[in-house]
């Protein structure tokens, strides 16, 4: 029957089969558009998703940005990973927040041209795009920032640099209403000042001129939190190469901050110093208690975190109970021991080179980090700044809820 219709020569045969064959081809263009739609649909809905997750979390760290730079930082990123550009027109794009859900809204429309369907008199098909990202309840946190205050940080003001990037992340974290967040910080350099008030602590053994700096106990118990009272902590009595005494853990935001602004940069680099006291001063027990159990860490649902951050390799290394050595490769390995047994104890450790060059450290710094993903090489101030901001937004959950 076809054949014959196909064959047929009188007119109205022959418009019958006009008719017939433009409406198989407007099928076959529907098909072709429509499934052509849905698949730039889709890469518009993973770049939105990509692109709002982004924007939530750059202002989780930056609580001042306003609802138009939101926007405009979701568009950036949806732009960079959108595969399929050609041939879609966005619009209205933007981003809301809801406070009583704690929701960001993304909306946008899109217009994709059509390819066959234009021959009907049809340009473009229509699509909505939505993304929606909760956030999640803020998480109990304990945080020590263990930062480095080498002579070397008053180079290229890259001490101011780590004041204004520390102090970013404190703001970040104690921004949400219902935080609850404790933050400690430790100075280091070839040594570590734990403060001359604790000259008489029974996990010291300190001359009556203790002023506040320590050594290392000898190995292992210089990579360990433990066993204070028949192996305590050694003060020493010169301070000239010890920084600012430790802030232990606090709630009151003004008192870390006083502190970064408060730190100065002198001597060498030790930074198995830097580690183990940022450890000890997360856990619960001596030589500071201010951390709460990991037992009554899970009944919180918390975290407890230590962010390391240097701008060089370590020039000293132990003679015990002083670090006047230049064993590197000693130096080298007990950071790595440490930064070993802090993630043993579930302690989430971020690592921050900044400005190094030596390739050693920085794979060191690398696999020091609880994941690569852990790892930032900062090569300038607003590497250091974004780096600082990136932690304190890892650290409460995002999700995606629509």
């Amino acid at each position: 029957m076809l054949k014959s219709f196909v064959r047929a020569d009188n007119g109205n045969v022959a418009i019958m089969f006009g008719i017939f064959l433009f409406m198989l081809l407007i099928a076959g263009g529907m098909a072709v558009d429509f499934q052509r739609a849905n698949l730039i649909r889709a890469d518009l809905q993973e770049s939105a998703d990509a692109g709002l997750i982004a924007a939530v979390r750059r202002k989780m760290a930056m609580p001042e940005m306003t609802d138009a730079e939101v926007t405009a930082w979701a568009q950036q990123f949806f732009e960079a990973n959108r595969r399929m550009k050609s041939g879609v027109e966005v619009t209205g794009f933007d981003v809301v927040f809801d406070p009583v859900t704690e929701s960001y809204h993304l909306q946008f429309d899109s217009q994709i041209e059509t390819l066959l369907l234009r021959v009907a008199g049809t340009p473009h098909i229509d699509r909505a795009v939505v993304s929606e990202a909760k956030l999640g309840k803020p998480p109990y946190l304990e945080i020590v920032m263990a930062l480095d205050n080498t002579g070397s940080m008053n180079d290229d003001g890259k001490l101011q640099s780590l004041k204004d990037a520390a102090k970013l992340l404190v703001t970040s974290v104690f921004a949400p209403v219902d935080a609850d967040v404790k933050i400690g910080l430790v100075p280091f350099a070839q040594y570590v000042n734990v403060g001359a008030g604790y000259s008489g602590a029974a996990w010291m053994s300190a001359d009556p001129s203790f002023i506040g700096c320590v050594g290392s106990r000898s190995y292992p118990a210089n990579i360990g939190d433990g066993d204070y009272t028949t192996n305590p902590i050694p003060g020493l009595d010169n301070s000239a190469e010890c920084p600012n005494a430790i802030l232990p853990m606090t709630d009151q935001q003004s008192t870390i901050e006083t502190a970064i602004d408060a730190m100065s940069a002198d001597g060498y680099t030790y930074i198995p110093a830097g580690l183990a006291w940022g450890w000890r001063a997360l856990t619960s027990g001596d030589p500071f208690n201010e951390g709460v159990t990991f037992a009554d860490l899970y009944d919180k649902s918390g975290r407890k975190a230590l962010i390391l951050m240097t701008d060089g390799e370590n020039t000293k290394s132990p003679d015990y109970p002083t670090h006047d050595n230049e064993d590197i490769a000693l130096a080298n390995q007990l950071t790595g021991d440490l930064c070993d047994a802090i993630k043993a104890q579930d302690i989430l450790v971020y690592t921050i080179a900044f400005q190094v060059t030596d390739t050693t450290i920085k794979f060191l710094l690398e696999d020091c980090g609880t994941t690569p993903a852990h790892y930032f090489a900062a090569e300038n101030s607003d590497d250091l700044a974004a780096a600082f901001q990136s932690i304190a937004s890892s650290l409460r959950s995002i999700s995606l809820s629509r």
